[in-house]
């Protein structure tokens, strides 16, 4: 009889932890990290799709393939990283940013003989966001966060 409530009290717990685990978020490991990691703009971003148009509004996003696949980083003392992909120059153009509102920043070039230049920024989330690069013409990337 003790082999039998036994069995049957194992089988219990399990069958509740297994219920817990479908509860479970749904969030990957990853992406945990990287949401406790990204607070506001401060993170490490990884860009994933842009926005191709050909200049009358008709673009699309299109994913980001691995050659063009950067990395930009906004560190909480104001500095800016950018990791470059293969396929692009790698020549920094800006070291730092400066926060102007909260849909917009100023990105500081290197030179200081060279003028600043605006990003917007819109569905800023712990695991993502969109920056719009300031162009004449519609263009942004959206980006997720990364350690």
């Amino acid at each position: 009889m003790k082999t039998t409530r036994l069995l049957l009290s194992l089988m219990l717990l399990c069958t509740v932890i297994a219920c817990q685990n479908e509860n479970a978020d749904p969030l990957d490991d990853k992406a945990k990290r990287a949401m406790k990691e990204n607070n506001g703009l401060v993170g490490k971003w990884k860009i994933v799709e842009y926005l191709a148009d050909p200049g009358d509004g008709s673009g699309t996003y299109q994913t980001v393939k691995g050659d063009l696949a950067h990395m930009i980083e906004f560190k909480e003392n104001g500095q800016f990283v950018e990791t470059k992909a293969p396929a692009q120059s790698s020549v920094p153009l800006f070291n730092a940013y400066k926060a102007l509102d909260d849909k917009r920043i100023e990105l500081i070039p290197i030179d200081k003989n060279s003028p600043s230049h605006i990003w917007f920024y819109s569905d800023l989330s712990a695991t993502g966001v969109t920056l719009g690069y300031g162009c004449i013409e519609a263009c942004s990337g959206k980006y997720v966060a990364v350690q």
